[in-house]
C-alpha cells in the first residue's frame, strides 16, 4: 500500500471488527475496500483471547484487501473501552524573557505553544497509563480568553486549557500485538468517539453544543462538544450486546437468535410496540418454538435502554459543563438503529435527539448510510482532517524511540496523508 492517497482504518469493537480502505482523490474520499468479521476474543474493547482476536482481524483485513486489490501495510486503529478516561487540564508559561517585561508583550511563537501544551500534559499519571490525545480546548493570552490559535499574538503569559485522553498501556499493547501479528504496522491509535464525531457531526453541532453517544456492542462512548472544542469524553460499560443477552435470558433462546430478533423486531420503548404483532421464537436444543408479542419483547429491551441513557446522562453531568447544547443528542453506532430509541433518549435528556449517519464520503449505501460504521469511516476522516494533530501525537508517544526509527516512521505515516 505505497500510494500516499490510500488510507486504512480498523474499528475493533466488542461485537464486530470493521476494516476500511479509502482513497483520497480529487478532494473526495472514496471507500474502495470494506471488510467485517465477528469480534471473537474481545470484551468491551479489551483483548481477552489473543489468538481469536488475531483470527477475527485477519478475516476482516483479507476481505477489505481483496475488494480493494491492495495489501495493507500499516493502519490507524480505533480505541474504546471503559479503561479510557478524559481529564481537563491547564498549563501556563511566561512569554517574556529576561528581566525586561514589554508592556505590549512578546509575539507568541510555535515554540511557545508547544511548551505550554507540554506543561498542560505534566500531570501525575501512574506508570500503567499514558496520554493518547492532547485535545486543545482554548488558549488564554494575558486576560484574553477563548483564543483558538495564539500564534503571532502578543502577550506576556500564555495559558492552555486542554482535554487529555489517557489509556491503559497494557490494553493498548495487547491490541498492538494482535495487529502486528497480522503483519500490519500501526500508524496510530485514535479514540473511537473522536473518530465517530468526525464522520457524523458537522461544524455547527461542534460549535453550538452537542453530545454524541456512540452505542457500540460492549460499551457506549460519549463525547461533548461546544465552541468547536471537546468538553468531555467518557464511556459506560453497556451497549447493544447487553440488550441481546437480556433477550436471550428473557426468551430462553440462543444469543444468535436473540441478536436476530433484536435487529429485526426490536423496539426500545414498550408504549410504541404493537401488542397484536406476533414474533415467532425458534426453539433451540430441542425446545419447542413459541410466539410472543412485539410489546412483550419491548418490555425486555426498554429497561436496559433506560439504564444506558441514565448512565450516559450521569456521565454528561459529571463533566460539570453548564452551557447550552443547541443541537442536543446525536446517537450513532449499531445500537442507534433500534426502533424507538430516539423517544427514550428525548425523555431522559429532555433535549432534541437525532441519529448520526456518516456523510461526505463515497461508497456503498449500506455502509455510508449506516450508523454501525460511523467509527470506521470516522477513523479515515479524522486522519485526513487532523494531520498536524496526529503528527504531534506521534512525536509525543514515540519520544523514547531511536532517532532513525522515529524519522523513518514519520516519513512513512505522513507521506500517506499529505
Amino acid at each position: 500500500m505505497n500510494n500516499k492517497n490510500i488510507i486504512s482504518g480498523i474499528d475493533i469493537g466488542t461485537t464486530k471488527i470493521v476494516v476500511i480502505i479509502a482513497e483520497k482523490k480529487d478532494g473526495a474520499i472514496n471507500i474502495i475496500g470494506f471488510g467485517k468479521s465477528n469480534s471473537d476474543g474481545l470484551e468491551r474493547g479489551i483483548v481477552v483471547d489473543i489468538s481469536k482476536t488475531i483470527k477475527s482481524i485477519t478475516k476482516a483485513v483479507k476481505q477489505a484487501e481483496e475488494q480493494a486489490n491492495i495489501e495493507i501495510e500499516s493502519t490507524f486503529v480505533g480505541l474504546t473501552g471503559d479503561h479510557i478516561t478524559g481529564i481537563n487540564c491547564t498549563g501556563n508559561i511566561s512569554i517574556s524573557t529576561g528581566d525586561y517585561r514589554n508592556p505590549a508583550g512578546e509575539r507568541i511563537t510555535q515554540k511557545n505553544i508547544d511548551k505550554v501544551l507540554e506543561h498542560s500534559r505534566a500531570i501525575n499519571l501512574s506508570p500503567e497509563r499514558k496520554i493518547l490525545h492532547t485535545l486543545s480546548k482554548e488558549f488564554k493570552v494575558d486576560e484574553r480568553s477563548g483564543v483558538k490559535n495564539p500564534l503571532g499574538l502578543s502577550g506576556n503569559r500564555l495559558e492552555a486549557n486542554v482535554h487529555l485522553v489517557t489509556i491503559a498501556r497494557n490494553i493498548e499493547n495487547d491490541l498492538r500485538t494482535c495487529i502486528e501479528e497480522c503483519g500490519i504496522d500501526i500508524d496510530g491509535f485514535i479514540l473511537e468517539p473522536l473518530a465517530s464525531s468526525a464522520s457524523v457531526l458537522d461544524i455547527n453541532e461542534k460549535k453550538l453544543g452537542s453530545i454524541l453517544i456512540d452505542i457500540g456492542g460492549g460499551t457506549s462512548d460519549i463525547i461533548i462538544f461546544n465552541n468547536n472544542s471537546i468538553i468531555h469524553t467518557g464511556a459506560i460499560p453497556l451497549g447493544g450486546e447487553n440488550l441481546t443477552k437480556d433477550i436471550a435470558y428473557g426468551l430462553n433462546t440462543s444469543l444468535e437468535n436473540a441478536e436476530f430478533i433484536k435487529c429485526k423486531n426490536g423496539v426500545a420503548k414498550e408504549s410504541l410496540a404493537d401488542e397484536q404483532k406476533i414474533i415467532k421464537i425458534i426453539g433451540t436444543n430441542g425446545r419447542e418454538d413459541k410466539e410472543i408479542s412485539e410489546k412483550y419483547l419491548a418490555s425486555i429491551i426498554q429497561p436496559r435502554v433506560n439504564e444506558i441513557f441514565n448512565l450516559a446522562k450521569n456521565e454528561v453531568e459529571r463533566s460539570d459543563y453548564n452551557g447550552d447544547f443547541t443541537f442536543g443528542i446525536i446517537l450513532t453506532g449499531g445500537g442507534a438503529s433500534l426502533n424507538g430509541i430516539i423517544d427514550i433518549a428525548q425523555e431522559i435528556f429532555n433535549m432534541p435527539v437525532k441519529i448520526g449517519i456518516p456523510d461526505t464520503i463515497n461508497g456503498k449505501a449500506e455502509i455510508i448510510n449506516n450508523p454501525r460504521y460511523a467509527t470506521g469511516i470516522g477513523i479515515i476522516k479524522y486522519v485526513i482532517e487532523n494531520k498536524k494533530v496526529l503528527k504531534e501525537q506521534f512525536e509525543i508517544n514515540n519520544n523514547n524511540s531511536s532517532i532513525n526509527t522515529f524519522i523513518s516512521k514519520i516519513k512513512n505515516v505522513f507521506n500517506k496523508i499529505n
